[in-house]
């Protein structure tokens, strides 16, 4: 069940957190930084932020808000409701997908405009039908589907508040891992990795409809938070399971239900080689880790590694930052390198648990706990990846350091060495991922150059007012597309300007902010 944060409650745990720290570091270069463990209580004893939402919902007597066309305002502005048959041996799926818009802009809209991030794959994605439901506020007279973009012509414009309500039916076929577009939308012998597979509405910013452009290097996903319900049925004889964020009902010995509130998209993953690990955070949050069984049938010292470390860094980054959104995380151990975030699941790669050397000092523990830090600075704070990858990459590689200052503060000066110093990052932290053909420059840039700068903040701002910083960035920002602008907006105008020489020494652009002007009231203040 999703959850929504308190700015009260937030007011007094940020109050509290504040005199509990101790003053800014002397050294203004990144170097490795004495632990903010060491000017903190101990993680156990440090007081959580507590949800002002409870897990069962409220009942309610009133009745629903209506909207402009007489229709009853509940949930999300956005809500798909997908019927699919996956077979995971032939690699195809065929789906019948109900996709409600609400018109939340000032202007009548007269067309909706969807992204279908498969279709960047040749031969991957063929749409069979479209057409508007009858509850449909608006009819539908016709649409052009032009690599991503699905432009969906209306017979009318849709009126401000009101719900268009679209019918779709498609197919898909899955490439192989070799041969995919992207890895998160691929095959292997062990597992078939369903992301970003549904068409989606694209978020409209700045008055226009915003389609992102496909990239080879990191990622370029726009897409906002929706809620999501699924029937999924496996065809095919062979054994296997379906993996999913949310709630997920198995109905059959092929069948599932899943339910998925405020995702930015539905994951699915469908192997008949995976195992399931499960631990319960200090707050309730329930952890799944799903691993490739092992020839001895037991979890291996690396698989029990990264659920303790998913645990722990959802209790850290829950401390400093405030809750994750959902009660359940599901970590996926990924056929393919490296790791991928999305809402509620991550994946992170088999390489590293392969590899690992039994220690915490590991890329495994690095990795994992990445992934983990994308639940706040991802699935939280949403930002156009492509654009501005910084904004959510730069705080969770930073996330990495954060945690060991929790957890293990004695590995901080070889964090900054083995992640950081090793690679001598150049380049502009608010690169966009278009400037680059090399992955390695790209980290460099935008993740190594972005904990780089933001050490650098901290030391300036003192420890006190950069976590406040990051939670007033996350309360403001929660549940929306952010910018550049928003982030360092959330600095008071008074710090802003004195981070104006990091600025320069960072950023292609260092004056972001138009002028250093308040910002309303914040909640966070004390």
């Amino acid at each position: 069940m999703a959850r929504t944060l308190s700015a009260a409650r937030l007011a007094i745990a940020s109050l509290g957190f504040i005199l509990s720290m101790a003053c800014g570091f002397a050294d203004a270069t990144a170097q490795p930084t004495s632990p903010l463990a060491a000017a903190l209580p101990p993680i156990s004893t440090l007081a959580p932020i507590v949800s002002a939402t409870p897990r069962q919902p409220v009942a309610r007597t009133s009745l629903p808000k209506r909207d402009q066309c007489d229709v009853p305002e509940t949930g999300a502005a956005i809500h798909y409701r997908v019927s699919a048959q996956i077979d995971p041996e032939a690699r195809t799926v065929r789906a019948a997908l109900r996709a409600a818009y609400r018109n939340r802009a000032d202007v009548p809209l007269d067309a909706l405009v969807l992204f279908v991030d498969p279709n960047h794959a040749e031969g991957a994605f063929s749409l069979e039908t479209l057409g508007s439901a009858p509850e449909s506020a608006v009819r539908v007279v016709g649409y052009t589907l032009e690599r991503a973009q699905l432009t969906v012509r209306l017979e009318q414009p849709l009126p401000i508040g009101c719900r268009a309500v679209l019918e779709l039916t498609f197919t898909l076929r899955v490439p192989s891992l070799s041969k995919a577009h992207m890895k998160y939308f691929s095959y292997t012998e062990r597992q078939l990795n369903l992301g970003h597979w549904l068409p989606e509405f694209a978020p409209r910013l700045r008055g226009a409809w915003a389609v992102p452009r496909a990239w080879r290097i990191g990622e370029y996903i726009f897409s906002e938070q929706a809620d999501f319900e699924a029937e999924i049925v496996l065809s095919g004889t062979s054994p296997a399971d379906l993996i999913a964020p949310g709630e997920v009902e198995r109905l059959g010995d092929r069948n599932w239900r899943v339910r998925f509130l405020n995702g930015r998209s539905l994951p699915l993953v469908i192997s008949a080689h995976m195992a399931r690990l499960s631990a319960q955070t200090a707050n309730g949050e329930t952890i799944d880790l799903y691993y490739f069984e092992t020839s001895s049938g037991a979890p291996s010292a690396a698989h029990l590694h990264a659920l303790q470390t998913a645990r722990q860094a959802v209790e850290r980054f829950t401390q400093l930052f405030g809750n994750m959104l959902y009660d359940r995380l599901v970590v996926v151990e990924g056929d393919f390198f490296d790791g991928m975030e999305f809402s509620g699941l991550v994946h992170v790669g088999s390489h590293w648990f392969a590899n690992f050397n039994g220690r915490d000092d590991s890329w495994l523990t690095l990795i994992t706990a990445h992934e983990v830090a994308h639940q706040w600075w991802y699935a939280q704070v949403m930002t156009a990846q492509g654009e501005s990858p910084y904004l959510d990459e730069a705080l969770a590689i930073y996330a990495e350091l954060l945690y060991l200052e929790g957890v293990r503060p004695d590995l901080v000066a070889w964090w900054w060495t083995f992640r950081v110093k090793a690679y001598q990052p150049r380049g502009y932290v608010d690169s966009t991922v278009y400037e680059f053909q090399d992955a390695r420059l790209y980290i460099n840039a935008v993740y190594l150059r972005g904990a780089q700068m933001l050490q650098e903040l901290r030391d300036l701002l003192g420890d006190a007012a950069f976590i406040t910083w990051l939670r007033r960035h996350l309360y403001s920002g929660s549940g929306r597309i952010v910018t550049a602008e928003d982030f360092w907006r959330a600095l008071s105008p008074e710090e802003y300007l004195r981070t104006a020489a990091i600025r320069l020494r960072y950023l292609r652009q260092p004056e972001v902010l138009p002028s250093a002007t308040p910002t309303s009231a914040d909640p966070l203040s004390g």
